[in-house]
């Protein structure tokens, strides 16, 4: 169990300073302040915790029945947690008593319940926004529900996340498919695929995790379908035992400086999956891809000798430098393959008909189940609701296809208007979390001033956008992820542009979330 209450031992000396520094009449316990948060994840839950701290009202809306987020729409077959469960956690409410070294997704949803249990009477279930409009003559949002109730807030928070709208590639004929097909993160609780032949679209994250649970349920046969091969490297989940628990329990310095043992065990390696050689420093750019080309070694090793069958082996190799498309660490992913009911499909799909998938050779293959693990509409995902900001402008036309924010959090058309886990925040290396906890501390740092100056609204300003952004783009050109155009993943657009990604270390993105850059916003009384 973890603490039902979060713990900030700042928060006294936070309320404190504002009551010193508000008003006479408003001070940080009788806040004017009310926020409508979207979203009950891990990012709409620990922004509560920040906005109890300030003493502002809100309130959360969830389209679901429960807490969770992804977490509770993800009941795939070995849904779990690529990052180490202690990293993956609040650092104010942290889980000593975690079972084994990576999570699965029923575990890391009771750590979400357990974080809500304070606060469930400010969530509102079964609820989504479906729009959010700027009213600049009271600076307030006008949020619509699907209640069809219409409420004003002061503040709208979004932490409805980049990865909930699942995406279906187009296949020609789909729809004509006789047999059951679902996506990883829409799965059918009921449908029992004993006996049954099983088509899965994809390898990616979700898939490397499902696969070989898929493949143990006594199935007929498993296809799967691969469009590239994913670097999978392995790795151990072993169970923490009884000691583990009670040193963390018992000892909790000890406990921080393992979560900090874990954290640069992650962020070291960045320097090695994602930076490319430099002309700039030439003997830097030898030593890494001299690292890079063992690394490429030791993983091409595993799979020949993990892999019975060796033509299926060199198609589980990538043909792209490690760190270009994520990373899908397992434990038997690979040995799957060596199941004689499993077989790997690498001809491209041209189509489906009623009886299964069709390939570029013209095989039908036939089967009774489809299931898509094929990842996520991330535009969609952005563009959960509508949202009109200055002048009615719809922030889903100013996104387009290349959404930017300033540090994942603020744009210069939506006063008030903050997300966590916005656009550019993505990682490939660490834990989502701990940069999720930056931009909420920074998005307290943003109230405390609204707060201390008794401001109606602040904005970000357009020019503090755009060098924000010609930052990125500066930071991008010598990363893997962005550099290297030869790699297709899910970070880029159509037209190639890596929207999604942190363009540096996350010890780079704790430095710039810090302190509250006031100068680039404008101030209204």
């Amino acid at each position: 169990m973890i603490p039902t209450k979060p713990i900030n031992s700042n928060k006294s000396i936070r309320q404190l300073k504002l009551t010193f520094l508000a008003s006479d009449s408003t001070t940080a316990s009788e806040c004017r302040y009310k926020a409508c948060v979207v979203g009950a994840g891990f990012g709409g839950l620990g922004i509560a915790n920040t906005l109890s701290d300030l003493g502002i009202d809100y309130k959360i809306y969830e389209k679901n029945p429960e807490v969770g987020g992804t977490w509770y729409d993800n009941i795939y077959p070995g849904v779990g947690c690529d990052v180490m469960s202690h990293l993956y956690s609040f650092s104010y409410a942290v889980n000593p008593n975690w079972s084994k070294g990576y999570s699965e997704g029923h575990e890391i949803l009771q750590y979400i319940k357990e974080l809500a249990k304070p606060i469930r009477s400010k969530i509102q279930f079964n609820t989504s926004v479906v729009s959010a409009t700027w009213n600049d003559v009271v600076s307030k949002w006008t949020i619509v529900l699907s209640t069809r109730e219409e409420l004003e807030f002061d503040i709208l928070i979004t932490a409805t996340g980049l990865l909930h709208k699942p995406y279906y590639p187009k296949f020609l004929g789909a729809e004509l498919f006789q047999g059951v097909k679902f996506h990883t993160n829409c799965w059918k609780r009921d449908e029992d695929l004993r006996g049954k032949q099983i088509g899965i679209i994809g390898t990616g994250a979700s898939a490397v995790q499902a696969i070989p649970k898929i493949a143990d349920m006594e199935i007929d046969s498993l296809k799967v379908f691969q469009r590239s091969a994913s670097w999978c490297p392995p790795r151990t989940n072993d169970k923490y035992g009884h000691f583990w628990k009670k040193l963390f329990q018992l000892a909790p310095p000890i406990h921080t400086l393992y979560r900090w043992f874990i954290f640069w065990s992650y962020e070291i390696p960045f320097f090695i999956m994602f930076m490319m050689p430099s002309e700039q420093f030439p003997i830097i750019g030898k030593i890494h891809s001299l690292i890079q080309s063992l690394v490429h070694a030791k993983f091409r090793h595993h799979v020949r000798t993990t892999v019975n069958n060796q033509k299926t082996a060199s198609k589980l190799i990538p043909n792209i430098p490690l760190g270009c498309k994520r990373t899908t660490p397992s434990e038997n992913y690979l040995e799957t393959f060596n199941k004689d009911n499993v077989q790997l499909v690498t001809e491209a799909i041209t189509g489906i008909n009623e009886k299964g998938i069709i390939t570029c050779d013209n095989t039908c293959h036939t089967l009774d189940v489809i299931i898509y693990a094929t990842g996520f509409d991330l535009i969609g995902s952005v563009n959960s609701f509508e949202v009109k900001g200055l002048g009615g402008i719809l922030l889903s036309d100013y996104y387009g296809d290349a959404p930017k924010s300033y540090l994942g959090i603020t744009n210069h058309l939506c006063p008030n208007f903050f997300t966590i886990g916005g656009p550019g925040i993505v990682l490939g290396h660490n834990s989502v979390l701990f940069i999720g906890e930056c931009q909420m501390n920074y998005i307290r740092l943003a109230l405390e001033d609204m707060l201390i100056k008794k401001s109606k609204a602040l904005v970000l300003k357009g020019e503090a956008l755009t060098e924000y952004q010609e930052w990125v783009e500066f930071e991008m050109k010598n990363k893997v992820f962005e550099g290297d155009k030869h790699c297709t993943s899910w970070y880029r657009n159509a037209r190639g542009i890596n929207w999604t990604f942190w363009p540096s270390n996350l010890t780079r993105f704790w430095w710039k979330t810090l302190a509250f850059d006031s100068q680039n916003y404008t101030f209204s009384l």
